[in-house]
């Protein structure tokens, strides 16, 4: 996540996705929490916004066709 955050110049890349990195371990290795299904659209939509800004990034890379 870090990687890609510096690649496209967004720091809150390496912020959500450490946060749901953390929650997913918690869950997974402690039977901690529940995501609520607000919580995880809120995470698919960012999903899908930092998928779409590495396709751009592609692209313009010439990378991607």
């Amino acid at each position: 996540m870090e990687k890609l955050s510096e690649i496209l110049g967004d720091k809150d890349i390496e912020i959500i996705g450490d946060k749901m990195r953390k929650k997913r371990n918690l869950d997974l290795y402690e039977g901690g929490i529940i995501i609520e299904l607000r919580e995880a659209k809120q995470y698919l939509n960012f999903v899908e916004e930092t998928l779409n800004k590495a396709r751009e990034y592609l692209k313009n890379q010439n990378l991607l066709k």
